[in-house]
């Protein structure tokens, strides 16, 4: 097993594409040749909530991994609310209304009970606990009560579906006084996935955990069982060997805002009247949501409704990564549009 080690997601894109590139054995899968990492990858986040990705190669949409991590801590799996920030997406529901693999949903709700109020009760009572497991994967396509699957229960996870989990599940344990992640990944892809989206949704997670239970974020580690990129990726070219490292928080001038400073009852319901209406005037009680989720919304929506590009509601972003990885997503789009 190869292990990166690294600070960020930002040093971790790069050290991973270059191992890519040079251990990478291509192969083929359904969707066309792939080069995959020749035995199991582990990437290790030493600071976690250094999440947000600068690098312009690979041009990552802040606004779309931000919204969606909100959306899953909310437990959804509609299409409706991710489909406002990537018209895509729907493609990967079965029905074209909600998502059978929904991490969030699965979390709070899929098995019959909340999750993660489990972890942050046991990891509170018991600190050396080894137990706090969170599952996410479910073979059974009708998500039947446990005990109640019949011999006829289609397997989803192995006969296929557009949304089946590639994030299976994930182990927490409070050693050193702080919250450590384990995420297991059976099949990842290091572009989109690993070093994109999956950096921004479980290290949210981590950290809404974290301060519930009160101790500080640890470690992220990341298994990817099967890490690959593939060669039809558009830029693939020079993104695989790049070294394009663009990391802001190592030069001091951006950090990340705080997740939640009220207790969670109050953090969820501003998280659910803001899923409900992001553009709304709602008055907040935690300020993740003011200074954070509100200004974002009010930007995309603003660029999507072509009143402006989106730059002046970014101004008002308090949390300084995905500031400077907002306006700076807007300003390629606009010099791209502008050529």
């Amino acid at each position: 097993m190869h292990v990166i080690s690294t600070t960020n997601v930002n040093q971790a894109l790069s050290e991973a594409m270059w191992w890519l590139h040079t251990a990478g054995v291509e192969e083929q899968s359904r969707n066309g040749p792939v080069l995959v990492a020749p035995g199991p990858v582990c990437t290790v986040y030493n600071r976690p909530t250094e999440r947000v990705l600068f690098s312009a190669l690979r041009d990552a949409n802040p606004f779309f991994h931000f919204f969606e991590a909100t959306w899953m801590l909310a437990g959804r799996n509609d299409v409706a609310f991710p489909a406002l920030f990537n018209s895509k997406i729907g493609q990967y529901s079965d029905d074209g209304k909600t998502f059978w693999g929904a991490y969030g949903y699965r979390w709070r709700h899929t098995f019959g009970y909340d999750q993660l109020d489990v972890i942050v009760t046991e990891l509170k009572k018991n600190p050396e606990s080894r137990r706090c497991v969170l599952s996410m994967w479910n073979a059974y396509e009708e998500d039947p009560p446990v005990g109640k699957a019949s011999d006829g229960d289609l397997r989803k996870a192995v006969t296929g579906g557009k949304d089946v989990p590639c994030n299976v599940g994930a182990f927490f344990d409070c050693r050193g006084g702080v919250l450590n992640m384990t995420v297991l990944n059976r099949s990842n892809d290091a572009v989109w996935g690993a070093y994109g989206a999956n950096a921004v949704h479980f290290s949210l997670l981590q950290e809404y955990l974290a301060t519930r239970i009160g101790v500080p974020v640890g470690k992220y580690y990341q298994f990817s069982n099967n890490l690959h990129v593939y060669k039809s990726l558009p830029n693939f070219e020079a993104l695989v060997p790049s070294v394009d490292v663009v990391d802001y928080y190592e030069q001091g001038l951006v950090t990340p805002y705080p997740l939640m400073q009220t207790d969670d009852e109050t953090w969820k319901r501003d998280l659910h009247r803001f899923l409900e209406d992001p553009c709304g005037d709602a008055a907040y009680a935690d300020p993740f949501f003011h200074d954070v989720a509100a200004p974002m919304a009010a930007s995309w929506f603003d660029r999507k409704a072509k009143k402006n590009d989106g730059r002046l509601a970014v101004e008002a972003i308090k949390a300084t990564d995905w500031q400077r990885a907002c306006e700076q997503w807007i300003r390629r789009r606009e010099e791209a549009k502008n050529a």
